[in-house]
């Protein structure tokens, strides 16, 4: 098997491979998707909280309705 940087494999006592090692920092753009999905990697706690969050036309509705009230 041809080597590849930011990849590696642990062999158990018979030379199976049983870990294989990814260096997200090379290879994370690639990877961390697939991970999200599997439930491996967490959402951090800003990618909760964006989800959550209310869009900006919705934040900027009551900044519009008071200037119509001032200014009609």
């Amino acid at each position: 098997m041809p080597k590849i940087a930011g990849v590696a494999t642990k062999k158990n006592a018979r030379g199976e491979v049983t870990h294989v090692i990814i260096n997200l920092k090379q290879h994370g753009k690639a990877f961390n998707p697939i991970l999200k999905e599997m439930g491996v990697i967490e959402k951090t706690q800003f990618e909760k909280e964006w989800e959550e969050a209310i869009s900006i036309e919705d934040a900027f509705k009551p900044v519009y309705a008071l200037i119509e009230k001032q200014w009609p």
